[in-house]
């Protein structure tokens, strides 16, 4: 088998690269599940990065009744969708964060500010 280059071989970091940006969008519950592995693989493999989980849809619904179910890391770096909310008549539990406009507007503005979307 023929030797294999390692990342860093195949793609040299830049120097001073900024940190990963990553939004994780949950819009069911078993992406909301997918969302928290990928969120716990990569702050392991990348401590520095700035990740958020974007919930909207049906994943909003299973974030708010079972908060306990997401773990203090994924709470803290979740991402509701404001129209889902008043949609649905729910509220955020403690320690979500609830976006300034609906989930599909804020992931755009993130990419446009450079943030990687990732459909969990």
């Amino acid at each position: 088998m023929p030797t294999m280059p390692d990342w860093n071989t195949l793609f040299p970091a830049r120097p001073a690269a900024p940190p990963l940006r990553i939004a994780l969008h949950a819009p069911t519950p078993a992406s909301l599940e997918r969302a928290q592995s990928n969120l716990r693989n990569l702050l392991a493999s990348q401590p520095h990065a700035e990740i958020w989980i974007v919930a909207n849809a049906q994943a909003v619904r299973a974030a708010v009744q079972a908060p306990e179910a997401l773990g203090e890391q994924a709470r803290a770096r979740m991402l509701l969708c404001p129209n889902t909310l008043q949609n649905m008549g729910l509220a955020p539990a403690p320690g979500m964060h609830v976006l300034p406009q609906g989930a599909v507007e804020s992931l755009v503005l993130m990419q446009q500010q450079g943030w990687a979307y990732i459909r969990c």
